[in-house]
């Protein structure tokens, strides 16, 4: 399409220092405090599962995850142990992300949130180019910071590493190859779109569809995308992953969809088709529970002064994923700092962009602008109080009533606790380490999640003790009066340490900074050196 009257043809080729200023004050505070979070133990599971995933691919062990299979429903569902040769496959077909392994053999645990900053980025960049080739420059300015300010953006930039971080740039790409007419960009990115996750075809579905009904010069395309997503889904969940796993079936889509469907385990078509036969039951689910539904949509539209709500661009944009969102249950369904929310972004930018498109006489009004600012600003201070992932806990208590706050300083004597006692365990060495603790100690093949567990199956699916026990149950005393969840935890793995020390299989070695170390005792090897206040009696955790 034609740039708008007034525009400078030449000037799409350049970035404007606006632009530029945007998405490097997003790189820097959002790779700041991902770098804070690791270095203050605020990272945890997810973190140290796709670490070790990636480091496992580098080695040449591609998927293999142990802290995936403590994940798996063999283990969450049935009564099974961990197995260090478990491929995440089972659970997520996140085969792009595995291509990154590299980037863990250069930079170690660091290059997680290099990838995860990045990708959203560039996402960023790339609308930035679709809205400024069809709209004034001011006003793609303002979409392209209402994505850099989105609670919606900002929430997954800041969470732990997750392999939906492909999403916007992917799509984004693949539409703006509809819109330029451009095949070969179409059927590049939605392929590699297809490689994100399993569910990525659902996106890639919506973005066919919007090309079917709102593109005449793509509709052939359109309606080929949508049907080679859809066979992508039913192939990978219905005869890759449970090859590999049935956690599928077993656990991921039974927490989804339990509440409309009694037996998932036949997977995603029939599904499908069981919710499909119940029709009153999916529209009660959709707008159950009322206010949070629509809370929700408000939210997400927000940072465009709710724009997408007036979108038939947007609604065909994202209608499968947010379908999912609105059917599914639990406490992640709808919330707009999760990661799930990513597969909405396209969706809703784009539509607004589109939506602008048609409607250029809006921006001239004085009202109009003020009101987005507003918008923005509210959005804005909305995602900050609400302290996404806990990763602004620094400076926003956890709780205001009752008061629950950790200090900088806390945080830092905990971390220098916490680099004591892992600095013990041998690199090579199989752990069972406390939640917080693993991001630290993931890039090894057997590391698994105390207190659940303090065995795993290795590779000839013999039943193996791990060597190390390290957690910092100090870790969850400023929250344990405040939160049941952290007590619970606390008082579990008090009771685990004090288990292990008096069976004998494990001598007390650390004991420092509200942190504790076990190592498991070898017959006929000699016991290594005790570290710091090695004796039960001086440890309060062992009491």
């Amino acid at each position: 399409m034609r740039r708008p009257s007034g525009i400078d043809a030449s000037s799409p080729t350049r970035w404007p220092r606006k632009l530029l200023a945007m998405a490097g004050l997003f790189v820097l505070i959002c790779f700041g405090l991902q770098a804070w979070r690791l270095f203050s133990l605020s990272a945890t599971y997810d973190q140290a599962l796709f670490l070790q995933e990636l480091w496992a691919t580098a080695q040449g062990r591609p998927f293999e995850s142990s802290l995936s299979s403590v994940l798996s429903g063999a283990v969450v569902v049935g009564d099974g142990l961990p197995s260090i040769d478990y491929l995440h496959l089972g659970q997520h077909a996140n085969v792009l992300t595995v291509l990154m392994a590299p980037l863990v053999a250069v930079f170690g645990m660091w290059a997680l949130p290099l990838l995860q900053v990045g990708l959203l980025t560039a996402a960023g960049l790339v609308l930035w180019r679709l809205a400024d080739s069809r709209l004034p420059r001011p006003l793609a300015e303002r979409i392209t910071l209402a994505y850099f300010l989105s609670g919606a953006v900002i929430g997954p930039a800041l969470e732990n590493f997750h392999d939906l971080v492909w999403l916007p740039l992917l799509a984004f790409l693949v539409v703006g190859g509809l819109l330029d007419g451009c095949r070969w960009r179409v059927w590049l990115f939605g392929a590699l779109l297809l490689l994100v996750r399993e569910d990525s075809g659902l996106l890639l579905f919506s973005l066919g569809l919007w090309a079917l009904v709102r593109r005449p010069d793509q509709r052939i395309t359109g309606a080929l995308l949508m049907g080679v997503s859809f066979a992508w889904v039913v192939l990978v969940t219905g005869w890759i992953q449970p090859m590999v796993d049935s956690s599928l079936s077993d656990r991921f889509l039974k927490e989804k969809f339990g509440h409309l469907v009694d037996d998932p385990s036949g997977g995603t078509v029939s599904v499908l088709w069981a919710m499909l036969r119940q029709p009153l039951a999916l529209l009660e689910a959709l707008v159950s529970p009322p206010g949070a539904t629509l809370g929700f949509v408000l939210a997400l539209s927000l940072p465009l002064v709710l724009v997408p709500l007036f979108s038939v661009d947007a609604a065909l944009l994202m209608l499968a994923p947010l379908l999912i969102a609105l059917l599914s249950q639990g406490r992640s369904a709808l919330s707009v700092t999760l990661r799930y929310v990513l597969a909405l972004v396209p969706g809703l930018y784009l539509g607004a962009v589109l939506w602008w498109q048609r409607h250029p006489e809006a921006w001239s009004k004085p009202w109009l602008r003020r009101c987005w600012t507003a918008a923005l600003s509210l959005g804005l201070v909305l995602t900050l109080v609400g302290n996404p992932h806990r990763t602004l806990s620094a400076v926003i208590p956890d709780s205001f009533s009752p008061w629950a706050y950790v200090s900088p300083q806390q945080m830092l004597n905990r971390r220098k606790a916490a680099s004591q006692a892992v600095a013990l365990i041998p690199s090579d060495a199989s752990v069972a380490a406390d939640t917080p603790l693993l991001p630290l100690l993931a890039q090894r093949e057997a590391a698994i999640r105390f207190p659940r567990h303090v065995q795993y199956r290795d590779r000839q699916g013999r039943v193996q003790p791990v060597d190390w026990v390290v957690a910092i149950p100090d870790y969850h005393t400023p929250l344990a009066p405040v939160f049941k969840g952290s007590r619970n935890k606390q008082q579990r793995i008090q009771r685990e340490l004090r288990n292990l020390k008096a069976s004998g299989d494990y001598r007390l070695v650390h004991c420092h900074g509200g942190a504790v170390v076990l190592q498991r005792q070898v017959p006929d090897t000699a016991p290594g050196p005790i570290a710091s206040s090695g004796s039960s009696n001086s440890c309060p955790w062992l009491q």
